[in-house]
């Protein structure tokens, strides 16, 4: 099931919260039970038996996160960390390590449920949060339906009061709806639009790819990943708001950037906080001898990428990245001037994109090489202008004016505008359903992480 499809739109998400509110807020047990029996829902239809997987992984957690709390054993935490990632491995990586295991199907989100498994019994370990007591908060802290497929990564300790008690205001919903409505809007007007571009692009063999074409193709997958991320994301945190719960940031406009350790600290942030307090500085962090810090970089950036899948692809996206971190840190870091160092920033970025995106090593090599005019294709002008057409066009101009905080910018100065606002934003939800009644969604990238 996915957010941005009429099962979800016109069924699910309305009933769980007409029930929800019918139960009164004083028994807040009972309206945990309905986010409980709405998350298994949801679950059991985006990930079918394999939901099964995720709730023994999630029981394991429950038992191992109280034993922590009550001995606060060093040797039960290393345990439960190694479960976790045993768990991943055997579903996710089995093949690609070429271990000869029996196969485990791979639940959708199981990645971000190992990350969240992990910082929540590092974290009680650590005296930073309680353990959690109560079998229904588990199953919500787990599962709740608005995250647990593609995050943010939500940590228990920021959390972790809300799950008995939260503080629901009519404005604070209405914000959720807003927000919620904004991703939408980002998802299937900006990256399903896009997504075709990319896709046709990607699906051209690389000896027949102009400069142009390609450029168009990773142009197009710049800006579908990241409205279809930001946008899920914006949806998560939304859907949160409507239930009370308040969840981090996950994004601050990453392609502002004027640096790679810049855009890490704007893109999918609760990941790359994630990866600093539980590896980087498990690792020795900064404190240690400047090779050594080096070294922990790049085990940092091969995780992160060999976290996004079993592919090469992944890794060498992972390893790019963090190799100009390490050239950044070489140079001092010190700031370009910024449109410069914004040029340099997009142009490491969507080289990246090309590995994140292609199906092997050889296809990312050779687009690179066609971006760059290293092959003899001909034809490229045709090629565009057959792919970009008016709603394209449109979409692509509307992506590259949201990468920038120009609407935060305007909205900021034009406070009294809150009924145009509304009405815009109820026209993009029209859109959105008329598009999504007539099946145009598509999966969002990150859930099948």
């Amino acid at each position: 099931m996915q957010f941005n499809e009429p099962s979800f739109l016109l069924l699910l998400l309305p009933v769980t919260l007409a029930v929800y509110y019918l139960v009164p807020a004083r028994v807040p047990s009972l309206r945990n039970l309905v986010l409980v029996v709405a998350s298994l829902i949801f679950g059991v239809w985006g990930a079918k038996y394999t939901i099964g997987v995720l709730l023994v992984a999630l029981a394991i957690n429950y038992a191992l996160g109280i034993l922590i709390g009550r001995q606060r054993s060093k040797a039960i935490v290393v345990a439960g960390v190694v479960a976790n990632l045993a768990l991943l491995v055997w579903c996710k990586y089995a093949d690609f390590l070429h271990l000869p295991l029996p196969k485990i199907p791979s639940p959708p989100g199981l990645s971000f449920f190992t990350f969240v498994a992990i910082a929540y019994l590092v974290d009680v370990y650590r005296g930073e949060a309680k353990p959690v007591a109560d079998p229904l908060g588990a199953l919500n802290y787990f599962l709740f339906f608005s995250k647990f497929f593609a995050g943010p990564i939500v940590r228990y300790r920021d959390v972790g009061a809300q799950l008995t008690q939260r503080e629901q205001r009519l404005d604070l919903f209405a914000a959720g709806v807003r927000r919620f409505i904004i991703g939408l809007g980002k998802k299937v007007l900006i990256a399903n639009t896009v997504s075709v571009v990319a896709d046709k692009v990607f699906a051209v063999p690389v000896a027949s790819l102009t400069p142009s074409l390609a450029w168009l193709g990773v142009i197009s997958y710049t800006l579908q990943i990241y409205f279809d991320f930001s946008g899920y994301t914006d949806m998560a945190i939304g859907l949160g708001a409507m239930f009370g719960f308040k969840f981090p940031e996950n994004f601050n406009y990453p392609y502002v950037s004027t640096s790679i350790r810049e855009f890490w600290r704007r893109w999918h942030m609760t990941l790359s906080g994630w990866l600093r307090d539980y590896l980087y500085i498990s690792l020795g962090g900064s404190r240690c001898a400047e090779w050594r810090v080096y070294l922990n970089m790049l085990i940092v950036f091969f995780i992160c990428g060999l976290w996004h899948g079993a592919s090469w692809t992944f890794v060498v996206w992972g390893l790019l990245q963090g190799v100009f971190l390490l050239i950044e840190r070489f140079a001092g870091n010190k700031e370009l001037p910024r449109p410069v160092g914004h040029a340099y920033a997009l142009l490491v970025t969507m080289v990246s994109w090309v590995f994140f995106r292609a199906d092997t090593l050889t296809q990312a090599i050779g687009f690179l090489g066609a971006m760059f005019g290293l092959n003899q294709a001909t034809g490229g002008a045709d090629g565009v202008a057959a792919l970009v057409d008016t709603p394209t066009l449109l979409a692509m101009l509307a992506g590259v004016l949201g990468s920038f905080p120009i609407v935060p910018a305007i909205r900021s100065r034009l406070p009294a505008r809150e009924a145009l606002a509304a009405a815009a934003l109820t026209i993009v939800l029209l859109m959105v359903l008329v598009m999504t009644a007539v099946k145009t969604y598509t999966p969002f990238i990150y859930q099948k992480f």
